[in-house]
């Protein structure tokens, strides 16, 4: 009885889960989220001084030159920037606790999108930018699309799981009463009288 007990209290989880969407604002902590639209922020509007803050020194002389040109690759109109994409790894190494984060964000206004994506590092200190990329695009991203997609099915996903577990739950009520009457109607028959 305990694995179908445990197969029950699964089901109604995913039943209650959420769309992609909630899911990754339920990954990232506020800070994150905020750090993420900043960034964008920042880099649409050419803040150079804010970003050599937050780049890895290296990083930054490397990404002098591309960064100037980089506010024409986002839309014209202020639009919608949200999160698409988010990954987390922590790692102990030599004593010290080493974080990365992957961010993928994409930008929407006037007919165009722009995906801006980035990698964060820190080693118990501020996260600084290690890796970045600002892509434009005349259509809709495939992370944007497949976060739509996704959301799109949701209900229908979980619509049959509810179905399933309703079928499944009906047949084991149906099996278990079944069996009960058949127990009774022998033990009925073994108690005639002489």
């Amino acid at each position: 009885m305990k694995p179908v007990r445990a197969f029950l209290v699964l089901m109604l989880a995913l039943v209650g889960a959420c769309s992609m969407r909630s899911a990754i604002n339920s990954l990232t902590s506020p800070e994150d989220r905020a750090f993420a639209q900043e960034m964008v922020s920042r880099l649409r509007s050419g803040d150079e001084a804010w970003l050599e803050q937050r780049f890895r020194p290296d990083l930054w002389v490397e990404s002098g030159k591309q960064l100037g040109g980089v506010p024409a690759l986002y839309p014209g109109v202020p639009g919608t920037t949200e999160i698409v994409g988010f990954n987390v790894s922590t790692n102990m190494a030599n004593g010290r606790t080493e974080r990365n984060k992957e961010f993928t964000l994409v930008t929407h206004g006037g007919g165009r999108w722009t995906v801006t994506t980035f990698r964060t590092f820190s080693t118990g200190g501020p996260d600084q930018v290690v890796q970045w990329s600002v892509v434009p695009s005349d259509t809709p991203p495939a992370e944007l699309t497949m976060i739509e997609s996704w959301d799109a099915a949701v209900p229908w996903v979980w619509g049959g799981l509810l179905i399933t577990l309703l079928a499944v739950g009906g047949l084991v009520f149906w099996l278990v009463r079944r069996s009960r009457r058949r127990r009774d109607a022998l033990a009925g028959q073994g108690r005639g009288t002489p």
